[in-house]
């Protein structure tokens, strides 16, 4: 498995078959040495903390993600509050389509590192995922940070699939072509259903 560089990363753009999509790209200096800059949507995801208590399989009132969380939605212009110790679900400005032939990984940008900003997403996105990328978002600094949507907030790191993958991203998957922040779907899990005594419908693997 090997990184793409800059070169090959315009090829894979520009490919009539097989193409990675990333759209819409605002400036060709997006497109960094190996990686490419992505900037943030204006969809967030956000705790309801002061209606809940804990979240877990074991919680007798909650049993789905979204009974503890709710989308909110800004305009571009205005300012979202990340306030420390806080996490929220964010999402890319872009719409990324992975070929079957290459992987991605999302990175935080070390200048929003500095100031305490971790930007994560919980795994690799795998080849054929089509949508836009929810990220976690989490301010582990000292002083609020001020996101508005459109600015850089991470970077795409492309990576060879070898050899390239039959099918992709097919079978049950529980986040497909999104177009903002998804809510958690833990409880879709099927060891989530046994832990939690909740009835089981059915014994699909759920990915």
């Amino acid at each position: 498995m090997s990184t793409l560089t800059k070169e090959k990363i315009k090829k894979s753009l520009n490919r009539k078959d097989n193409t990675l999509i990333v759209t819409p790209l605002l400036t060709e200096s997006q497109i960094g040495q190996s990686s490419i800059d992505v900037r943030l949507g204006n969809q967030f995801i956000v705790f309801r903390s002061h209606r809940f208590g804990a979240f877990g399989p074991s919680s007798k009132n909650v049993t789905e993600p979204r009974k503890v969380q709710e989308r909110q939605i800004i305009n571009f212009g205005d300012d979202f509050m990340l306030h420390p110790g806080v996490l929220i679900l964010g999402c890319t400005f872009e719409y990324i389509s992975i070929p079957n032939d290459l992987e991605c990984q999302v990175e935080g940008r070390s200048s929003w590192a500095r100031f305490g900003l971790q930007v994560v997403t919980a795994s690799s996105i795998e080849p054929g995922f089509k949508g836009v990328v929810t990220l976690e978002l989490s301010n582990v600094g000292t002083v609020p940070l001020t996101l508005k949507p459109g600015i850089r907030i991470a970077q795409l790191v492309f990576r060879t699939a070898n050899p390239p993958i039959p099918n992709p991203y097919s079978g049950n998957r529980k986040y497909r072509c999104p177009i903002g922040p998804e809510f958690s779907r833990l409880y879709d899990d099927y060891d989530w259903k046994i832990i939690s005594g909740h009835k089981i419908s059915d014994k699909r693997n759920m990915y």
